[in-house]
């Protein structure tokens, strides 16, 4: 958007289409035929014509806000409320506000984007010195804890038993561009529309060969470039070929454009596009949740799920952050609510907090445990046992690849040779280590390298004894 388009906005017209290719389209709108006030609705205006020629909030924030803004006018019209000026809000009226959004239904991410909405407004008005607006705080900063916001960030986590069958579905899944996107958004965690923003040439490789992702962020005006895995890399080189006819008729460089089946034209890729085969991609592979309904998964759900495993490996938040492109701390901490401090605080003190036992039966666990054969098949892993499914606490954990540190890891002697294995991968090529199981700091390596010398000193201990 430059500023000689700024300047064709007609300022009367209550529906702005604006020419800006993204991956929400060639043009976006903006509406304001739903606010009642002409006050309002001008100063509005002139809060958006000036925030779109400074370029923050980004055009798809600015967007975002336009569409939540109804909520707003919706409220004031369920209250009876008049507003001649923003000068006439008071807190009882963002209180009132905030119960009105409590108690509409909708989806907690789309009552905090309504606040925020509102907060954007007031506060730019504030800021910049406009007329008509609040001279006093009309904010108590508790809204989004009302409105119990933070919540949605453990819905949005993807459990290990759908991450299984998700990746299982994608194995046979006939729908290759899709399934590229996906398996960039697992491995990668970026957002839909920096993943659909991706470029021909956008893979490129660091001076020992590993492949690195150039990512360009609209949302936030920014580029990075972050390392990736090879299956990344190959499902990149899979949309170039796929969409080269595609790119060629279209004049452009995006890897997601394709060919239309019914018109036979070229067109590129957008997010309502990605959302409608998505949920055809779930319904087809049989994809439900506990309820029996069709799981909800969003592209979202890839990137928060990974930003989640990332800290739970053991990287710093600062890491994570400039991983997947956050502006702030702020998105980045969500992540960290499933992260049990306990383990780490535990482990510092003892070196290994699991059991080191000579078999898994009731003398080594206890008589109250469960031992059936399919109770032990769920319970095992390549270096030992989780007692989790033994001692029927369940078989969802969210500590991933983190046994070692764990405080329900079992292992025996049977299992001495792949922890043997496993200190002699991490000793041969540390940085290699690290990169594989997104371990972001050494000295987490290093808590992980001396829990395996104290277990297999223990086992090389047990071992001898029965010889």
């Amino acid at each position: 958007m430059t500023v000689l388009d700024i300047g064709k906005i007609n300022l009367k017209s209550d529906r702005w289409d604006l020419q800006n290719s993204s991956s929400l389209g060639d043009v976006v709108t903006f509406f304001f035929d739903f606010i009642p006030n002409q006050w309002v609705k001008k100063t509005i205006k002139e809060l958006t014509i000036d925030s779109i020629a400074l370029g923050k909030p980004s055009l798809m924030t600015l967007i975002r806000y336009n569409t939540s803004l109804k909520h707003f006018f919706a409220f004031l019209k369920e209250y009876s409320i008049e507003l001649n000026s923003f000068a006439d809000l008071t807190n009882r009226h963002t209180e009132m506000f905030v119960f009105y959004l409590q108690q509409s239904g909708m989806a907690n991410s789309t009552c905090s984007i309504a606040m925020s909405t509102l907060k954007w407004i007031i506060e730019y008005g504030q800021f910049f010195d406009y007329d008509g607006f609040p001279e006093r705080e009309i904010f108590d900063g508790q809204e989004y804890s009302k409105l119990k916001t933070e919540d949605v960030l453990k819905t949005k986590h993807i459990s290990d038993e759908i991450m299984i069958r998700i990746e299982s579905a994608l194995v046979n899944d006939k729908d290759t561009m899709l399934k590229c996107l996906i398996e960039i958004g697992i491995d990668t965690g970026i957002r839909l529309s920096e993943a659909l923003e991706l470029e021909r040439g956008c893979i490129i490789e660091d001076f020992t060969g590993k492949p690195i992702l150039h990512v360009v962020s609209k949302k936030n005006n920014t580029e990075r470039f972050i390392p990736v895995s090879v299956r990344v890399k190959k499902a990149v080189n899979t949309l170039e070929t796929l969409s080269e006819e595609a790119r060629i008729g279209l004049g452009s460089n995006l890897i997601t454009c394709y060919r239309m089946k019914i018109t036979k034209g070229y067109n590129r890729m957008t997010q309502a596009y990605f959302r409608k085969k998505l949920k055809y991609f779930i319904k087809r592979n049989d994809l439900y949740d506990s309820d029996g309904g069709l799981y909800p998964l969003t592209y979202h759900a890839l990137r928060h799920t990974l930003g989640t495993k990332m800290l739970n490996c053991g990287m710093t938040i600062f890491e994570v952050q400039e991983y997947l492109g956050h502006l702030s701390l702020h998105s980045t901490a969500g992540y960290a609510k499933v992260l049990s401090e306990t383990v780490s605080q535990e482990y510092n003190k003892l070196g290994f907090v699991g059991k080191i036992v000579e078999g898994i039966n009731q003398k080594t666990l206890g008589e109250d445990k469960r031992f059936d054969p399919e109770t032990l098949k769920s319970a095992a892993l390549p270096d030992g046992s989780c007692v989790k499914p033994i001692s029927n606490e369940g078989k969802i954990c969210a500590k991933y690849n983190m046994c070692i540190i764990c405080p329900k890891f079992v292992t025996t002697p049977d299992h001495l040779q792949i922890h043997k294995d496993h200190l002699a991968r991490i000793l041969s090529d540390k940085e290699a280590y690290m990169a594989a199981e997104y371990i972001g700091t050494s000295n987490h390596l290093q808590v992980i390298e001396t829990a395996l010398k104290a277990v297999i000193e223990q086992l090389e201990v047990m071992v001898v004894g029965k010889h």
